[in-house]
């Protein structure tokens, strides 16, 4: 049978305790899209919230930033980062101090760098509560990547940033259970993150993105969207599609993202080496409104990730409609497979192939998945749904330090 679409527009109608000009500043160490979920999740999060009546501002630095994300709906501002990863920027230190006696809550996003740590400290300094969302970087796997290093840095700094915290917020079940010992430390929540349903319940109309990126290429898209890092696997994508293309001379494989580290040469080495290169279009980072352009064109998303905390993109393209193909260790894998948005596979190519060779010849079963997809996304995964929540939490905290 097929699936039936039968979701409502909605709105966010703030309660009375809402309405009191609940102050929020959130805190994260740069905007430059090229980050992914954490940069796309603050975009969508700080304009639902402004939709509430709640007052919000946002602080951050020009590290990496060579694009801004559009239409970023609170006040804003960007303070410039001296050197290197650690993102030190003595203007934000300087500008905390006021920024957070201004707040009722700060919500700090990710950990292991300098914005993270000082917000953190003006936080206490000042007695005003904060919440930290460590995007995945308490995960038993992201701590053993540069694991010396974090140790040390743990040791020294963040361990304080994570005990002082007022809570821990995680976005998947998942993710809090792979935080381990720290997730004992602190009270917790565990909310999702969401898509902004101005974009996605009104689609644009299929061709945007061919004609702005593929000449208007009528072959059907497999679609990779994300960083071109190693942990999200992009050559076990193009291997995979070597293996099934053969078969399809109908279809092309884009791989939209940014450059991660310098693997876009690798990967078009991979390319070529494959003989899939004419068949393959690295577009390079994508802003929102192409994203969601390169998703509805879009007849398979493909997400083989060794590791991720919760997956921005995968909503993304379930918002959309697209049938996706999603690793077992992708946090939202268990969302696919109650849903039947898609295919949960092990994140190898063997896997991926098998599953992009089932959906491309069968088009009505990927069509079904995706419109259950989409009904899911729209149906819990907006932030129009999740910010009543997010404030509950924040006015909780709120009133507990105020009582203790």
């Amino acid at each position: 049978m097929a699936a039936r679409l039968s979701f409502k527009r909605a709105e966010i109608i703030p309660s009375e305790h809402r309405l009191r000009l609940l102050k929020v500043l959130h805190v994260i160490p740069t905007i430059d899209p090229m980050y992914g979920g954490p940069v796309a999740a603050i975009v969508g999060m700080t304009a639902a919230q402004a939709k509430t009546g709640v007052e919000v501002r946002l602080l951050t630095t020009d590290d990496q930033t060579a694009v801004v994300p559009q239409k970023i709906a609170c006040e804003t501002k960007i303070f410039h980062s001296k050197f290197g990863a650690w993102q030190w920027s003595p203007e934000l230190g300087a500008a905390l101090p006021e920024q957070v006696k201004w707040a009722d809550i700060v919500n700090i996003h990710t950990l292991w760098t300098y914005p993270v740590a000082v917000a953190a400290r003006a936080c206490s300094a000042a007695g005003v509560p904060y919440i930290l969302r460590p995007a995945g970087m308490l995960d038993h796997w992201s701590l053993a990547q540069k694991r010396l290093k974090k140790k040390m840095y743990t040791w020294l700094i963040e361990s304080r940033t994570i005990n002082k915290a007022s809570a821990l917020w995680f976005t998947s079940e998942e993710e809090r259970a792979n935080a381990g010992l720290y997730k004992d430390r602190n009270r917790d929540f565990v909310l999702p993150l969401g898509v902004g349903l101005d974009q996605y319940f009104s689609l644009p109309a299929k061709g945007v993105f061919r004609r702005a990126f593929l000449n208007s290429d009528g072959r059907r898209i497999v679609l990779f969207l994300g960083r071109l890092a190693s942990k999200k696997q992009p050559d076990v994508v193009l291997r995979a599609f070597a293996s099934v293309v053969k078969d399809f001379d109908d279809t092309i494989l884009v791989m939209a993202g940014p450059d991660d580290r310098g693997s876009l040469a690798d990967l078009e080495k991979l390319a070529t080496d494959l003989r899939i290169y004419d068949r393959v279009y690295f577009t390079g980072a994508l802003q929102k409104d192409e994203v969601v352009a390169a998703l509805n064109d879009a007849e398979v998303f493909a997400l083989p990730s060794l590791h991720e905390n919760f997956g921005v993109a995968v909503i993304e393209a379930m918002a959309t409609g697209t049938p996706v193909i999603v690793a077992e260790r992708v946090a939202l894998a268990h969302v696919v497979k109650q849903s039947e948005a898609g295919i949960v596979i092990d994140a190898t190519h063997e896997e991926l192939g098998s599953s992009l060779r089932y959906l491309l010849g069968h088009p009505t079963v990927g069509v079904e998945m995706g419109k259950r997809g989409r009904q899911v996304a729209l149906d819990k995964f907006t932030w129009e749904r999740i910010v009543p929540s997010l404030t509950d939490h924040y006015l909780q905290i709120i009133s507990a330090s105020d009582n203790g």
